[in-house]
């Protein structure tokens, strides 16, 4: 199983959020990470923006078409 379909199956919580790391050289998604406390997270120095889980499923189809 897919982690696109894990995503899509599953039932999350409504605050859980992700970042994702994309590629340099072709722009594809690199790596997802879940984010467990973001109000934390908001307070480091270089915080990468946060995503839902319909903004990361979004994120993943359209990087599964390229």
């Amino acid at each position: 199983m897919s982690y696109l379909t894990h995503l899509k199956r599953s039932q999350i919580a409504s605050d859980t959020r992700w970042i994702v790391k994309l590629d340099k050289t072709n722009g594809k998604v690199r790596e997802v990470k879940q984010i467990f406390d973001p109000a934390d997270y908001r307070k480091f120095k270089n915080p990468r923006t946060l995503y839902n889980k319909e903004q990361l499923i979004k994120i993943l189809e359209d990087d599964k078409k390229k």
